[in-house]
C-alpha cells in the first residue's frame, strides 16, 4: 500500500461543496496507484493545508463511467480527454486543523511544491496521519 498527496485546486473545483453531498471524487489517473492506497487531499491557496483522507476505491475508471461533477467545476473551459482513465477516491474523513498547513508539513519533511500528486512516507506520513 502507498500513501499519496493529491492536489485540490480552489481555482478549478468546489471540492468542499462536492464532498458535502458525495462521499467520493474522481481524478485523472496519472500514477501507479492501486485500490486501497490512501490519498490525502491538499487544498490550495488560500487554504494551503491537507483537509481530506481518502481511500482508492477504484482504478482505471473509463470516461463513460465517470460521475458528472461538472456543476462543481470553476473552469468550464477545461477539455476532457475521453481517452483518459480515472481513479475514484472514497472519503474517509475531513479535518480542519491548522496543524496540516503547508508550513507545518514543511517542518516534518515536505519538499514538494504541491503542483502534482506524489507519494509520502516516513516522518511526514506519520505526522499527517496523526492529525486524522
Amino acid at each position: 500500500m502507498k500513501y499519496w498527496i493529491f492536489i485540490s485546486s480552489t481555482k478549478r473545483f468546489r471540492m468542499h461543496d462536492w464532498l458535502s453531498s458525495n462521499d467520493y471524487v474522481e481524478y485523472i489517473q496519472k500514477n501507479k496507484i492501486e485500490v486501497n492506497d490512501i490519498v490525502y487531499l491538499y487544498t490550495t491557496a488560500p487554504v494551503k493545508r491537507i483537509e481530506y483522507k481518502m481511500v482508492v476505491d477504484r482504478i482505471n475508471v473509463p470516461y463513460e463511467e465517470m460521475i458528472d461533477d461538472s456543476a462543481y467545476s470553476l473552469n468550464p473551459d477545461i477539455k476532457i480527454n475521453k481517452e483518459d482513465v480515472y481513479v475514484r477516491l472514497r472519503l474517509i474523513k475531513r479535518v480542519s486543523t491548522p496543524l496540516l498547513h503547508i508550513d507545518y508539513l514543511r517542518e516534518y519533511g515536505l519538499r514538494s511544491s504541491m503542483q502534482s500528486a506524489f507519494t509520502v512516507s516516513g516522518e511526514l506520513l506519520d505526522y499527517i496521519d496523526s492529525k486524522f
